[in-house]
């Protein structure tokens, strides 16, 4: 590999004038070095485009109804000039400024002894993410159990022990080595959500190896109701169209109810048992949307802009009720 490698920062933003200012003081503190942070914005309605200016960002623009997970975000790292990408949303906070350094150093040990095809190297780097401080109990555990203190690289090799956790991945901060991300099609599109996981699943099914990068650390947290749970997880079992085989990996009554499980000791730990039932209802939401989202195709397609969360993409593919996979409705 050629001496410098650039970075790009590619960040979707919309409506992100409250959390965009402080995501690129941080970006602009890093100790690694970051050649162009592309923000591309679908519309925004607030002052977003004049504080990704303020910064000296790329501006990209598109409309608000032709976003799409994977595609907007191929469309932008085609406009990046970066060998290593790095993608963020918009919501996520660097905790120091060794984040981005951090999180891009396993992309820049490739094998040296490898394949001549480059398999076995690392081509995705994802970080640590810790719930912000006022985040809910649900929120903190949920941080926790999904991203632990330890780094590991999965490979192969770990589906037997981790099943679908070997795909594991998150755009909320994760960066990819761009020449392998070409050569495996980047994300699919159009997609509903989920691209980073079913984008891991390939690199990993195709024998490169992703990296759960526990030294880099990122604040996010979501704060989601009972509805927007289900709608959520209706997206994410819809998302697995793309790869079915994901679905051979785990059991999710097993999965949930090993997380349930999970949680249920957290709130003895912090002594706040009185959550439980709200802990319960999540679970609920979660799983209730997760198998109707995996029989989406049995559901008219009219309605499944008000079970999922992505109202745009369901809208944009109302008519169809076929898989769809690498961009193409088969």
């Amino acid at each position: 590999m050629k001496e410098h490698i650039s970075i790009s920062v590619i960040i979707p933003t919309l409506n992100a004038e409250k959390t965009l200012g402080a995501l690129m003081e941080r970006l602009k503190k890093q100790e690694q070095a970051i050649d162009e942070i592309i923000v591309v914005d679908s519309g925004s309605e607030d002052n977003t485009v004049e504080v990704a200016e303020r910064y000296g960002a790329h501006l990209l623009h598109i409309k608000r109804d032709s976003f799409d997970h994977g595609g907007t975000r191929n469309y932008a790292a085609g406009e990046a000039r970066g060998d290593i990408l790095v993608f963020m949303t918009q919501d996520v906070l660097p905790v120091d400024t060794k984040t981005i350094g951090n999180l891009v150093k396993p992309l820049l040990n490739i094998l040296p002894s490898g394949p001549a095809d480059g398999s076995g190297d690392i081509i995705v780097s994802y970080a640590r993410q810790i719930a912000f401080p006022q985040a809910s109990l649900s929120e903190q555990y949920l941080r926790l159990a999904n991203y632990p203190v330890t780094t590991r690289i999965k490979s192969k090799e770990d589906i037997p022990e981790l099943g679908i956790k070997a795909f594991q991945s998150s755009n909320a901060c994760a960066a990819y080595y761009r020449k392998k991300f070409n050569t495996l099609g980047c994300f699919p599109q159009p997609i509903v959500c989920n691209e980073d996981m079913i984008f891991a699943a390939r690199a990993i099914w195709a024998g490169y190896r992703v990296s759960y990068t526990a030294e880099s650390v990122v604040w996010h947290t979501h704060q989601y109701n009972f509805r927007q749970l289900f709608r959520r997880y209706f997206d994410i079992a819809a998302s697995l169209d793309h790869e079915p085989a994901i679905r051979q990996m785990g059991n999710a009554e097993s999965k949930g109810l090993d997380f349930l499980k999970g949680q249920l000791g957290f709130l003895q730990e912090k002594k706040k048992l009185y959550f439980l039932p709200l802990l319960v209802l999540e679970a609920a939401g979660k799983f209730l949307g997760f198998k109707i989202g995996e029989r989406h195709g049995l559901i008219p397609g009219k309605w499944k802009k008000y079970l999922g969360m992505n109202t745009l993409y369901w809208e944009r593919n109302s008519c169809s009720k076929n898989i769809i996979k690498g961009g193409e409705t088969f």
